[in-house]
């Protein structure tokens, strides 16, 4: 089994003080007016919602955010601008965002490089 096709990105997130500082109307502006455009934008661009979900893990591994969206989408360089569209939109000003993104791929091709890691070949932080 080889690669699937496209790239998936996850993004993972919780709301700053200064989200918490807008009041209610403040925040639906904010949806309505930048993040729901942009939202729209980037499906016209390719980009498919895969979902999103609150945070309700109580297991010993559990996270320390909230929400999280998966995307699926063609290509890398559309992930960069979904990323790079966060920071426009001004989202950043109000949550703090990790991501993770990839090419999609099968099992087998994840646990074939599993298997060959070695210290030299794990990414950079």
């Amino acid at each position: 089994m080889g690669s699937e096709s496209g790239y998936i990105l996850t993004e993972i997130w919780n709301a700053r003080p200064s989200w918490h500082a807008l009041a209610l109307e403040e925040r639906r502006q904010f949806f309505h007016e930048r993040i729901g455009p942009l939202i729209m934008s980037l499906v016209e661009q390719g980009a498919e919602f895969l979902g999103c979900a609150i945070d309700d893990n109580t297991g010993p591994e559990s996270m320390s955010c909230r929400y999280m969206a998966i995307w699926k989408l063609p290509e890398k360089a559309l992930s960069e601008r979904l990323e790079a569209s966060a920071k426009e939109s001004g989202f950043l000003d109000y949550f703090e965002q990790v991501n993770f993104s990839g090419r999609i791929i099968t099992p087998d091709v994840m646990n074939a490089d599993m298997i060959r890691l070695d210290g030299a070949s794990a990414p950079a932080r």
